[in-house]
C-alpha cells in the first residue's frame, strides 16, 4: 500500500465553493475563536489546509481526548488477536490494583465494553481526586457510584486504565504498538508521542502529541472501516461498532453535538457523522453521506460554547451548501489559507501614560499568589513584563500588536505573546500556549495615579494557577 499520500485539488473540483471555506474560517475568527489548523477532505481529496502561525504543518499539537480513539483502536486490535474479549471483566487484568477487603460488585461486573462506552461504575474521573499518584489504581480503589453498563458518564480514568491494559498485554507503549500494527504503514509522524502519567504509563485519556495530518490519516483509515488499498489494517467489525451509537448521551452532555450518542471512544454527531473529539476544539469528523472529513485544532477554552461554534459554522457555511451552484468569487484561497496566524491583542501601540509607567517598578500588596513586584518595559514594537515571585525573578517578553514566540518563564513552555493598550490606562498581555499544554494566560495592568491593579486570568487545565486573580500595588 505504501504511506498515505492524498491528492490536493481546488474545492470547486469536488463541488465546494472556495468562498464557503473562507466564510467558515472568517466566521470563527470574527467570534475570536483561536483556530490552530484546519484541513478539509472531500471524496478522498484534500481541498483546504491551513495552519495558524506560529503553528506549522509539522507542529506537534496536544490532541487531548482524541487520544481516547487511539486507545479504542488498540483495544479492537487486541480483541482481534484474541488477547482479550470486550466482555472480559477489567478486574481480572489488574489483581494487584484491587482494594483490600471485599470487592464492590459494581466494580466486579465492569467490562471492557462498558469502559469503551463510557458506561463505567464511576460518575467522574477518579485520578483527579486530591493527592492521587497512582492513576490506574485510583480507578479500582475509588468507591463506585452506580451499576456499570447503564448510563453514560464521561470518565477519562476509564480510558487511561484501558491504555494501561494495552501496554500490559503488549509490553509496548500505546503508540509503539499502534505503529507496528498500522500507523507506520500510513505514514504517521515519527516524531509523535504520548505524554506519560506519574506511574509511567501513557496518558491514554489525553496525552497524544501529533500533527493535524496525522489525525486526518488516522480518521481516513477509520472511514474505510480499516481497509486501505488492498490491506485490511483494522478489524472492520470493530470499527463499525466503535463508530456506531452504543449509548445515549442526551442526559449528560452540554452541547447539542454531544447529545447525539457515543460509540467506543468515538462520538456521534448530527448530520449522521462521527468524530474523534478533544478538549478545546481538537476534532477529526466524518460525514459519510457526503464523504466529507475535516480536522481542526484550536483553543476554545476561553470562548464559552466555542466547540459548538465550530460545528455550527461548518454546517452553515460549508456542509449545508453542498449541492448549491458554485460562484466565481475570484478568491485566491491558497493565499488566504497560507496567511492565517494566531490573533494578537488588538489595541493601541502606545499611550500618553506610557512615559509615566515605563520602566517603573510597582511593589505589590501582599498576596497569596506570591507576586512581589512588577515592572513594564515597552519599546517601539516589543517589550517585557519583569516580575518577582517567591520563586525568583522572571521576564515575559511580548510583541506590541503582534505575536512574539518565547519560552514562558518558569514553565519553559513555548508561547506566542502579544500586548497592546486597550485604553489610555489599560495594558493587556496575552500569552497563547502552543506546547504540550494548550491555553491562554492574560495579564492586564490598569494604571491610576501612582497605583497599578493587575488582573490575571489563566485558561489552562492544570497549571499556571498563580496567574488568576487581582493584585494592586504602588510605585516603589
Amino acid at each position: 500500500m505504501g504511506k498515505l499520500v492524498f491528492d490536493t485539488v481546488k474545492p470547486e473540483v469536488v463541488g465546494i465553493d472556495s468562498l464557503w471555506i473562507k466564510n467558515f474560517l472568517d466566521r470563527l475568527e470574527s467570534c475570536h475563536l483561536p483556530m490552530h489548523s484546519f484541513i478539509l477532505m472531500k471524496d478522498d481529496k484534500i481541498v483546504a489546509e491551513s495552519y495558524y502561525a506560529p503553528y506549522k504543518a509539522d507542529t506537534l499539537h496536544r490532541m487531548f481526548s482524541i487520544t481516547k480513539s487511539f486507545v479504542s483502536v488498540a483495544i479492537g486490535l487486541l480483541a482481534e488477536e484474541g488477547k482479550l474479549s470486550l466482555d472480559d471483566k477489567i478486574v481480572s487484568f489488574f489483581p494487584e490494583k484491587l482494594p483490600e477487603g471485599e470487592l464492590s460488585p459494581y466494580l466486579g461486573e465492569l467490562t471492557i465494553r462498558n469502559m469503551l462506552m463510557m458506561a463505567t461504575c464511576h460518575c467522574m474521573t477518579t485520578y483527579k481526586a486530591p493527592e492521587v499518584t497512582d492513576w490506574v489504581g485510583s480507578f479500582f480503589t475509588t468507591p463506585p457510584s452506580h451499576v456499570p453498563g447503564t448510563t453514560f458518564s464521561y470518565d477519562t480514568s476509564s480510558t487511561h486504565t484501558l491504555c494501561a491494559l494495552v501496554e500490559k498485554l503488549t509490553g509496548m507503549k500505546l503508540l509503539d504498538y499502534l505503529r507496528v500494527k498500522f500507523l507506520d504503514e500510513i505514514g504517521f509522524s515519527k516524531e509523535a508521542y504520548v505524554l506519560e502519567a506519574p506511574g509511567g504509563e501513557s496518558l491514554g485519556g489525553s496525552g497524544l502529541m501529533a500533527t493535524p495530518m496525522d489525525l486526518l490519516k488516522f480518521m481516513y483509515v477509520i472511514t474505510k472501516e480499516g481497509k486501505v488499498g488492498d490491506k485490511q489494517l483494522l478489524w472492520a467489525d470493530y470499527v463499525r461498532e466503535a463508530t456506531a451509537c452504543q449509548i445515549d448521551t442526551y442526559g449528560k452532555s452540554n452541547t447539542w453535538e454531544e447529545m447525539q450518542g457515543y460509540g467506543y471512544q468515538f462520538w456521534r454527531t448530527t448530520h449522521n457523522g462521527f468524530c474523534c473529539y478533544g478538549m478545546g476544539g481538537q476534532y477529526a469528523c466524518y460525514y459519510p453521506e457526503q464523504n466529507l472529513l475535516f480536522v481542526t485544532t484550536a483553543d476554545t477554552q476561553r470562548r464559552s460554547g466555542g466547540t459548538q461554534l465550530i460545528f455550527d459554522a461548518f454546517y452553515q457555511e460549508i456542509y449545508d451548501k453542498i449541492g448549491m451552484p458554485l460562484q466565481d468569487s475570484g478568491i485566491d484561497l491558497a493565499a488566504y489559507l497560507k496567511s492565517r496566524s494566531l490573533a494578537a491583542v488588538e489595541g493601541a501601540h502606545s499611550s500618553a501614560i506610557l512615559a509615566q509607567v515605563n520602566q517603573v517598578k510597582y511593589v505589590l500588596d501582599k498576596n497569596e499568589k506570591g507576586f512581589i513586584w512588577m515592572k513594564l518595559s515597552v519599546e517601539e514594537s516589543e517589550g517585557k513584563l519583569c516580575y518577582e515571585t517567591s520563586e525568583g525573578v522572571f521576564e515575559l517578553a511580548f510583541g506590541i500588536g503582534c505575536n512574539k514566540v518565547v519560552s514562558f518563564p518558569k514553565y519553559e513552555y513555548k508561547a506566542a505573546v502579544s500586548a497592546a493598550f486597550r485604553d489610555s490606562n489599560t495594558f493587556l498581555i496575552k500569552a497563547d500556549l502552543v506546547d504540550e499544554c494548550i491555553g491562554n494566560v492574560y495579564i492586564q495592568l490598569v494604571f491610576k495615579d501612582d497605583c497599578v491593579t493587575v488582573l490575571m486570568r489563566k485558561f489552562e487545565e492544570t497549571m499556571f494557577n498563580e496567574f488568576d486573580g487581582f493584585i494592586s500595588g504602588r510605585k516603589e
